[in-house]
């Protein structure tokens, strides 16, 4: 009688053990590498919709204590994850950092619609005054980084590059009159040599931002009026702020323009995106003659 029991109990503890060995052991039905974002506040019923929880999950969960405290984040659950691991990993709030591109934001607003979208928190606020500190590139971030802490790491990004204010806002401009790489540092030094001899900028893009209406393709003098500290026809030296997040092309085209005798330039009659500069205001005005004869041909008012 006695040889039963012990026999038995053998028999439970290698059952209770195998069932346990098969627990641990368990992974997910994923097959492929998935995302999923946890909010502030997102309740362990929650997460367990979100994930599709087995039974083995939630076993592990209560056992661990992640469905005491779900710790928000963004997680990668890799294709076929142990259970267990996946239990540790949102218990300890180990979060995957997601890749954050910044381009060419031309306003304060459009940056944080766009940061209020890829980012948990939606009260990003970066002002006019912090515009110049952001850097296009592309960041690794967690995503649920707060704005503080997002502005601490730009102003961190910033200050390695050593570039000034005044540079932003110009190469900002440089960077709205072309997309042509080669002619960048030629447009920068025009405006450099107009800086210097306390001339007007004159830069077509600024009328653009101070009217608000970045789609038009032809400035007129309704456009030059507007009043507005980012008019540069209206008030000589910097507008007060970027017009749109320049590259790092641009920036350089800035800190590295050459030396030259240009004060005018004006996108060239041959519609190709390029550009023909001028020493004087005479042959300015030729060549702007030729353009305009190109606009009113092809009907662009």
């Amino acid at each position: 009688m006695r040889k039963a029991i012990i026999i038995t109990a053998i028999v439970l503890l290698a059952a209770i053990g195998g069932a346990a060995i098969h627990i641990v052991n368990q992974r997910t039905a994923n097959s492929e590498a998935t995302r999923i974002y946890l909010p502030e506040g997102t309740t362990f019923d929650a997460l367990c919709d979100t994930l599709g929880a087995s039974p083995t999950f939630r076993i592990m969960a209560h056992a661990l204590k992640l469905d005491e405290h779900v710790r928000p984040g963004s997680y990668i659950i890799e294709s076929h994850m142990q259970t267990l691991a996946l239990v540790r990993k949102l218990r300890n709030g180990q979060q995957d950092p997601i890749r954050l591109t910044i381009g060419k934001f031309r306003t304060p607003q459009q940056l944080n619609d766009y940061l209020n979208q890829k980012l948990m928190h939606d009260d990003f606020n970066v002002t006019l005054d912090s515009f110049y500190i952001i850097r296009p590139d592309t960041y690794e971030f967690y995503w649920t980084v707060s704005p503080d802490a997002f502005m601490q790491r730009m102003r961190r990004e910033y200050d390695k590059t050593g570039v000034d204010k005044e540079t932003v806002i110009l190469a900002s401009i440089v960077e709205e009159e072309t997309n042509n790489q080669a002619e960048k540092p030629l447009i920068a030094s025009v405006y450099l040599n107009r800086l210097a001899k306390g001339m007007p900028l004159q830069a077509d893009p600024t009328v653009k931002y101070a009217v608000g209406d970045f789609t038009l393709r032809r400035i007129l003098n309704k456009h030059l009026a507007v009043e507005s500290p980012f008019n540069t026809y209206l008030h000589t030296g910097l507008p007060p702020a970027p017009i749109c997040l320049p590259s790092k092309a641009s920036v350089d085209a800035v800190r590295h323009a050459p030396e030259t005798n240009y004060l005018y330039f004006c996108a060239s009659d041959q519609m190709d995106g390029t550009h023909r500069f001028a020493a004087t205001l005479r042959e300015h005005n030729r060549n702007a003659e030729a353009f305009h004869r190109k606009l009113n041909a092809q009907r662009i008012f």
